[in-house]
């Protein structure tokens, strides 16, 4: 990954952090300069952490080529973690931890699909042992509608 790539992509996440705490502390009483409420000094921070990343993303943007997103990864995530949800809702546990896995192994051209079984079947087991032998958790390992 090219350097004003990171830079970018940390700035970014930086700015979202700095967004949300920025929206979360609006719902604290502000107050003023002379008598500050619960939400002034997270509403200043949030705000200078904001600013300071958008510039940072400016500026690594401004560099020539600098911006080049790979989507594969991007996409082969996102639509793991939203096949995991339809799954775990639809069929059960043990199948939603196979199609994350399967999906986001598409993230990685290079990453084999006897791997990728292998990974399901241990994450699977290891996710029954953990919820439902250990934490008691009453899970539907698979559900068939």
């Amino acid at each position: 990954m090219h350097l004003a790539n990171l830079r970018f992509t940390v700035a970014g996440i930086l700015a979202v952090i700095g967004i949300s705490a920025f929206v979360i502390a609006l719902g604290y009483e502000f107050g003023s300069a002379r008598r500050m409420g619960p939400g002034y000094f997270p509403v200043v921070l949030s705000g200078i952490l904001t600013l300071l990343a958008v510039s940072e993303m400016i500026s690594a943007a401004m560099k020539p080529g600098a911006i080049a997103v790979d989507w594969r990864p991007f996409m082969a995530i996102l639509a793991a973690v939203a096949g995991f949800a339809v799954t775990m809702a639809l069929f059960g546990m043990i199948p939603a931890f196979f199609v994350v896995i399967g999906l986001s192994t598409l993230s990685e051209p290079r990453f084999g699909w006897v791997p990728a079984l292998i990974l399901a079947v241990v994450t699977s087991t290891g996710a029954w042992l953990l919820f439902s032998r250990f934490l008691g958790m009453t899970m539907p390992l698979f559900d068939w509608p």
